[in-house]
């Protein structure tokens, strides 16, 4: 069964689609239920009487259900699938249903789908690693950084300092940009007048730029163990708020880019020519300390090396968030501006701009190329998920939190996004069902008591390599390292459907469904025309596995068996238990038989036994054993197999060799079948 990976069909199915107002509407249908009495003819040889049966009240025959259905939900679409709804709720097979059959159906259902949901691996299963930036001097962290050979976190300050972590959390060393500011006459160091907005790391050519609200960029070279600013471009028309940067990993030496997106709402773009060997061109200079660039200048003086352009007035308000796609040479970019909150726009200009709209803007997103998902966050506490080529409305929005949301990432390998708002909880999403899978409540010891959290422009940063799988985020001068679980999915070359090896495998010819049970106690039942997983119900026999399954005649309920002795009987399309049949022995059910003209079931296994329980009362819950087989208990061994030949032969075969058929209707022996010893045993 390597084709069931996909659980969701594209069409909700009825019980998905019925809302509060629609079962307030049919639980009215139910009591006002008057049916018509049922008239019977009796044959009495010569003549024909009729005699008048009373219906009870609220119980539906099939035709009443359907339209009940239809005249609540407005539409004849599901007309077909009524009719098996109303024989999966009808495990009496008396042809009526009630209210509370419904209702104990849809309960059911709902909370097998909700155990389904919460049975998710989570992704955060360890607490919170929390540390306390000191070099920040009580200012809250711009910006993360993570570099690589080897790997490390860097946080930049709103004020300029620089600190440099290993993956376990340690303080490595630190870095002050002020240090190297002028001297004032009185001897003190110059006060650090200006904010980080942004900072980038430029991989290829080992850089960082720290962009500042004084309309400058600032490259430093962190190949060594000592930061050291190295350029210092200055004069730009507006504030460099965010940046994204691109270079190609098969060249790294061949044109980069560094996107800038300013206040204005305008687009700055640097290619950078030879980004491995030069950003700027290098006079020779008396003075030491970084080279200042006049940004004027790049077009004469620095024109061998950079090149500079713009996209104007994307945006009428400041950009928050930028993110180029080399694919289709495409910048992604948001602002709080409700009429144009996220554009795609051609880097050329030949290509139509995308425009999405949202109330309050957008505060950041994140995009995912091979799924082809965007998604973003705004001030009125909504996750959204977008089509990047429907720009009308969003596909979905996720609600949960309760302030706004600053930062999202998406996990690939996960299929899950990362949402974190301002009051610093965490949120984890399932990107395919669109349900919230894990809160997390960062107690960051600046805001536990009751003091309101301040953040960075960019506080949070998600890491999916294979050695550093985790997420990192700030609040005022603390960052918090949360360990991701099992990022990996499984390679083998043959998909699993179930966590441990299977023991059973029905076809279900009535409903057209597959029912599955494994070692682990869980019954799948699997819809073959839609390729879809129906439900899944587990510890269905607590932790004791499973040994045998058998559907009943009409085929609507199933019996199973595990290996303490305990047998139950299933209403399969819900997981709800109709029996709980008393075990004779703890010891493996090996065979189930419902005979339904009788009302018995029929049970073997190891016991050694022919058990029948009563089956007439359909709200019996616990049916006790009873063993009084007429032919005799006459198997001296474990019974392996039983089967059955309509209308009235009864086959059952232990483990030493011996197999005896039956009469059904006498229970008396028919023949003893002894297999020859050849060293072989049933």
């Amino acid at each position: 069964m390597t084709g069931f990976d996909k659980d969701l069909p594209n069409k909700l199915r009825l019980e998905e689609k019925i809302k509060l107002h629609h079962l307030e509407q049919l639980m009215q249908h139910f009591q006002c239920h008057k049916p018509d009495d049922i008239i019977l003819h009796k044959d009495c040889g010569y003549f024909t009487s009729s005699q008048v049966e009373k219906r009870k009240p609220g119980c539906m025959n099939q035709q009443e259900f359907n339209e009940a259905i239809a005249k609540v939900l407005g539409t004849e679409e599901y007309r077909d699938y009524i009719g098996k709804l109303f024989t999966k709720l009808d495990t009496s097979c008396d042809g009526y249903v009630d209210w509370n059959e419904f209702c104990t159906y849809l309960l059911l259902l709902y909370r097998e789908n909700d155990y389904i949901r919460t049975k998710k691996e989570i992704p955060f299963l360890q607490e919170p690693k929390i540390r306390h930036v000191v070099p920040n001097r009580q200012e809250p962290t711009t910006k993360i950084l993570v570099t690589d050979s080897p790997c490390r976190y860097i946080t930049v300050s709103k004020e300029g300092a620089f600190s440099v972590w290993t993956p376990n959390m340690q303080l490595d060393r630190s870095y002050d940009i002020t240090a190297n500011d002028k001297v004032e006459s009185t001897g003190t160091k110059r006060r650090f007048k200006k904010w980080v907005t942004d900072a980038i790391y430029m991989n290829n050519c080992n850089k960082i730029v720290v962009g500042t609200s004084s309309r400058e960029l600032r490259f430093y070279d962190i190949s060594t163990s000592h930061f050291f600013e190295e350029f210092h471009l200055f004069g730009m028309s507006d504030v460099p708020y965010c940046f994204d940067y691109w270079f190609d990993k098969a060249n790294l030496n061949s044109e980069s880019l560094l996107v800038c997106g300013l206040d204005s709402g305008t687009l700055g773009l640097f290619y950078f020519k030879k980004p491995v060997t030069q950003l700027f061109e290098t006079p020779f200079k008396n003075e030491p300390g970084a080279l200042k660039v006049f940004i004027q200048d790049l077009k004469s003086q620095h024109s061998k090396w950079v090149r500079y352009t713009c996209l104007p007035a994307l945006h009428s308000e400041m950009i928050r968030q930028v993110k180029y796609l080399p694919e289709n040479g495409a910048i992604i970019s948001s602002s709080s501006c409700p009429n144009s909150s996220l554009l795609i726009s051609d880097i050329n200009r030949f290509k139509q701009t995308y425009v999405f709209k949202s109330p309050k803007g957008v505060e950041c997103f994140d995009y995912n190329k091979s799924i082809n998902i965007l998604v973003s966050g705004s001030a009125n506490h909504n996750v959204q998920l977008w089509n990047p080529y429907m720009t009308s409305k969003p596909i979905a929005i996720l609600r949960g939190h309760n302030t706004g949301v600053i930062a999202v990432a998406l996990h690939k390998a996960l299929l899950q996004i990362f949402s974190l708002s301002r009051d610093a909880v965490i949120k984890v999403w399932d990107l395919k069902e669109h349900t919230c899978l894990q809160t997390i409540a960062m107690k960051f010891p600046s805001s536990i008591h009751g003091r309101v959290p301040e953040h960075g422009q960019f506080p949070m940063c998600l890491l999916t390599s294979p050695n550093h799988n985790c997420l990192l985020v700030t609040c005022n001068d603390y960052i918090g390292q949360l360990s991701l679980g099992n990022t990996t999915k499984s390679q083998l070359t043959t998909p699993v459907t179930h966590d441990t090896q299977l023991c059973c495998a029905l076809y279900n010819q009535f409903f057209k469904q597959v029912v599955t049970g494994c070692d682990s106690s869980t019954i799948a039942v699997w819809d073959i025309e839609a390729g879809s997983k129906a439900i899944v119900f587990s510890n269905a026999h607590g932790n004791e596995e499973i040994t045998c399954m058998k559907f009943d005649a009409t085929w609507r309920r199933l019996l199973t068996g595990a290996r303490n002795g305990t047998i139950k009987v299933w209403n399969f399309q819900n997981g709800h238990n109709l029996h709980k049949l008393e075990p004779v022995a703890d010891a493996d059910v090996t065979g189930l038989l419902a005979l339904n003209d009788r009302k018995v079931i029929l049970a073997v296994g190891w016991s050694r036994l022919i058990t029948l329980y009563d089956d007439s009362d359909p709200d019996n819950m616990y049916v006790t054993a009873d063993l009084s087989w007429r032919g005799g208990q006459l198997h001296k061994d474990d019974i392996s197999a039983m089967d059955h030949c309509p209308p009235n032969l009864l086959a059952t075969a232990s483990f030493d060799g011996i197999v005896y058929i039956w009469k059904l209707e006498t229970e008396k022996l028919l023949m003893k079948i002894i297999h020859q010893n050849d060293g072989n045993n049933l």
